[in-house]
């Protein structure tokens, strides 16, 4: 896909909205089961394995109902007014600015990354560059967990919650997707789907949930299971 999305529209667009997406948004997942039994899995697996940041956390609301499961987790996003309501929301769990495409962790230090929905505002050069910073600061065994909308379109808005905006939200392909992960040194292993719960809990679009890691060793053979 050609073209850059503008990172700094990005993180304007964010600051201006960051009030009502919060309202909005921050309490999705107690109408959201599915998302809810994918997160649970996954702390249930990641407890005791060291720290899991989420990336583009928005209002924190995924990064809070980890730490409710008793993981070391925190949150980036690169918009500072979002990452304000962040901490007002969830005043327990550390959330700090900063862009996916430059990850302000060591090498090889956390036990996994989550992105919900955090990559719909990237290209695939942008993509690209996200994935190899996770799989960098990812620990060997370390997973990268990804949710996001599937197709080919992107959607533009220039009006949110009636405050100008200038977004783009990109849909993806899963099969891209894997792709780019194995790209970028990962093995896939799961990739789930599902249907969009009815209006007004969500935007009404498929969704796609995929759990990668990176290796413990470039002899493993990746594995994908499917559910839908």
């Amino acid at each position: 896909m050609a073209g850059k999305f503008d990172r700094d529209e990005t993180r304007r667009s964010y600051d201006v909205v960051a009030r009502e997406y919060a309202d909005n948004i921050a309490g999705e997942l107690a109408g959201k089961p599915f998302d809810r039994a994918f997160l649970d899995r996954l702390a249930q697996e990641l407890h005791g394995r060291g720290r899991v940041v989420e990336l583009g956390c928005g209002p924190g609301h995924v990064a809070g109902y980890l730490a409710q499961r008793d993981l070391d987790v925190s949150g980036l996003d690169l918009s500072p007014a979002m990452v304000e309501q962040a901490k007002r929301l969830f005043p327990s769990v550390e959330f700090v600015v900063g862009d996916m495409l430059n990850l302000p962790w060591a090498d090889g230090s956390l036990a996994a990354t989550v992105s919900f929905y955090s990559i719909v505002h990237f290209d695939d050069d942008q993509l690209s560059t996200a994935l190899g910073e996770m799989a960098r600061v990812l620990k060997l065994g370390g997973l990268a967990a990804l949710a996001f909308h599937i197709g080919d379109q992107t959607l533009h808005r220039d009006e949110w919650w009636e405050q100008p905006v200038a977004l783009d939200f990109r849909f993806f392909e899963p099969d891209h997707v894997v792709e780019m992960l194995a790209a970028a040194g990962f093995e896939v292993r799961s990739r789930e789907e599902r249907d969009p719960y009815p209006p007004p809990v969500e935007f009404q679009s498929r969704r796609a949930y995929i759990l990668a890691e990176r290796p413990q060793s470039p002899e493993a053979s990746p594995s994908v299971r499917r559910r839908s």
